[in-house]
């Protein structure tokens, strides 16, 4: 998971690149074979032009009407000449041979590592995104309780690389905290220990946050630096958005929750999950915890989920504008899966709950369903 400090680049020129790479693995293992004796090209006699076996006048009908039979002759031919010739030329049990495998074998071995730094390493955050010509960085919070550190140790050792977080925020709910020396961070962490075990704990106001921006991401998720670097050039082009990873669409009558596959399905997306997505830390704290919201955060409470909903309702109610953009990721691992300490386990339960807290913040708020916005290349998209 750690290491995206990679060389920067677009994603599709990296994929190339990493594809050649394992391309030119496989020609050198072909050329090893080739020098041990282990690889040999077998070609029928009758594709030869030099071949004395029998072709019947199908075969010959063939060879005359296709123009590239001779040169596919003549090339086999050459390859079944091939392994001699180079054995000869370097043997194996020869100190020149020794080398040449030497040689080839770490080739291959440079080749393979660069080609899969290519492909799975990300696009790179060696260096942050420029937004207007300037650099910026963000706060980084999460939110988790004592039976979650294993997630958590991973989750910062990780993120902590990321060029552009100044400091990393841990909302502590429950249970006995951990001290920030405990975790294998580049910057500093911060733990926040609350008195009372709630989701609204996500998005409280905190006076020692010294960024505008904040990255709100569950500590069970991983992805690339790269795509959080990009997530926070995004933001930084619209700090009145909330920008993410996770976009859902909110419709029909009555109102349901619906997965990913939904929205794409529909081609359009009006909510984005804050399990990963930057807000602006005035606004958005100061609009959770204002008055008008206490009824949205006791339904939080009382359901102990939501959380996320509640916060795009308010975005919505703020303004006529659009208030969220998506960014899609390279890739994205949620780490419970693999330490059972997923908080909603049960997906239809949690659908359910969520079903009921939209039609609730409704009522409340007013409905997401009139708004929707397309998806295209990088993700974000256009009103329709």
């Amino acid at each position: 998971m750690d290491g995206d400090r990679v060389p920067s680049g677009d994603n599709v020129h990296r994929f190339i690149l990493g594809c050649a790479s394992v391309a030119g693995v496989v020609v050198v293992v072909i050329v090893i074979g080739l020098l041990i004796g282990a690889v040999k090209f077998i070609v029928p006699i009758n594709w030869a032009s030099y071949g004395s076996g029998k072709r019947t006048s199908a075969i010959l009908a063939w060879e005359r009407s296709n123009h590239l039979s001779s040169k596919v002759r003549r090339f086999c031919g050459r390859l079944n000449r091939f392994p001699p010739f180079i054995r000869s030329w370097a043997r194996a049990n020869t100190c020149c041979g020794k080398l040449l495998l030497a040689l080839l074998f770490g080739t291959g071995v440079a080749l393979m590592c660069t080609g899969v730094g290519y492909i799975y390493g990300g696009n790179g955050a060696e260096e942050p995104y420029r937004f207007e010509g300037q650099y910026s960085q963000f706060t980084l919070l999460t939110m988790t309780y004592d039976a979650r550190i294993w997630n958590l140790k991973m989750y910062i050792k990780h993120y902590s690389r990321c060029s552009s977080v100044k400091e990393i925020v841990v909302v502590w709910n429950k249970g006995v905290p951990l001290k920030p020396s405990d975790f294998d961070s580049a910057v500093p962490v911060r733990i926040r220990v609350e008195p009372e075990n709630s989701l609204n704990n996500r998005f409280k106001m905190d006076p020692f946050i010294k960024t505008r921006a904040v990255l709100e991401l569950d500590d069970d998720i991983m992805m690339t630096c790269d795509d959080i670097e990009r997530g926070f050039k995004v933001w930084r082009e619209h700090p009145e958005r909330i920008i993410g990873f996770y976009p859902r669409l909110i419709s029909g009558n009555p109102l349901r929750y619906r997965p990913e596959k939904f929205a794409r399905s529909h081609h359009g997306y009006n909510m984005i999950l804050t399990g990963a997505a930057f807000v602006d830390s005035q606004f958005a704290f100061r609009k959770y915890w204002g008055s008008e919201a206490k009824a949205g955060r006791d339904l939080v409470d009382h359901f102990f989920n939501c959380e996320d909903v509640l916060l795009n309702y308010l975005y919505a109610n703020s303004t006529s504008s659009r208030t969220v953009e998506y960014v899609k990721p390279a890739w994205a691992i949620d780490t419970s899966k693999f330490s059972g300490a997923a908080i909603s386990k049960d997906t239809r339960a949690h659908y359910r709950i969520r079903s009921n807290c939209l039609a609730k913040f409704a009522q409340m708020y007013g409905s997401l369903a009139g708004r929707m916005w397309e998806f295209n290349s990088r993700g974000d998209g256009w009103d329709v």
